[in-house]
């Protein structure tokens, strides 16, 4: 449980502020997602940090218990499967899946922005003041 917590301190806080920009800023966001559409290269630097970031969570914390916890666990396995994708898929398959519509609609990046906000408190206040 005490790596769960330090995690959590660690994600919540993440999600909570991505989460508000998202909010606050979803046509730059927007503007942000198209860019890399054009140049899907960008991504690089990102997906080799979430490869280190999804392996060092995996590892810490694989945790599969219907809680709150289980957030960090689904974060370390998206983080370390979509970095894979990134790695090793051919240039056409990314270059497909960043056409996507959906994801450039700024209804969806108000979702996930509440979402991750959400989930950023509930982290955060379970990881300091609970």
């Amino acid at each position: 449980m005490e790596k769960a917590l330090i995690l959590a301190a660690i994600i919540g806080p993440y999600y909570l502020i991505f989460g508000l920009s998202l909010l606050m800023y979803a046509g730059q966001w927007k503007k942000v997602v198209e860019g890399y559409e054009k140049n899907h290269f960008a991504w690089l630097p990102l997906a080799v940090i979430a490869l280190i970031l999804g392996l060092v969570i995996v590892n810490m914390h694989n945790v599969w218990e219907w809680n709150l916890y289980v957030v960090i666990t689904l974060t370390g396995w998206i983080a370390l499967l979509k970095s894979v994708f990134y790695l090793l898929a051919p240039g056409n398959w990314i270059k497909r899946a960043m056409k996507c519509k959906l994801i450039r609609q700024e209804g969806f990046l108000y979702f996930w922005g509440a979402l991750l906000t959400v989930l950023g408190v509930l982290l955060t206040y379970n990881a300091y003041w609970a």
